[in-house]
């Protein structure tokens, strides 16, 4: 159990600590382009539209956390069901 974690401990920490480096080498990459680019160029740029439409229809049991909630409520029932399901018997204590 303990090479499992330790397995699973080491592939995390080498999916997070690659995608961490890349992007601060795009970073560095594009504030050097930027710098070179001419002062014109941003003169003619329009100005941004930005468009934000709140959507309330009214539907909670639509939302991925209620649905993820549910799911997780439906396990622990199962699991409580199978661990009730499998009783040991009787326990006869005797003096």
């Amino acid at each position: 159990m303990r090479s499992f974690l330790l397995t699973l401990a080491v592939v995390l920490g080498l999916m997070v600590v690659p995608a961490h480096h890349s992007a601060t080498f795009v970073t560095a990459g594009a504030t050097v382009e930027a710098a070179a680019a001419p002062a014109a160029a941003f003169d003619q740029t329009p100005a941004p539209q930005i468009n934000v439409e709140v959507n309330r229809d009214g539907r909670w049991y639509a939302s991925p956390v209620w649905i993820a909630i549910g799911v997780l409520a439906l396990i622990v029932v199962i699991l409580l069901i199978v661990m009730a399901s499998k009783g040991g018997g009787t326990t006869i204590v005797r003096p």
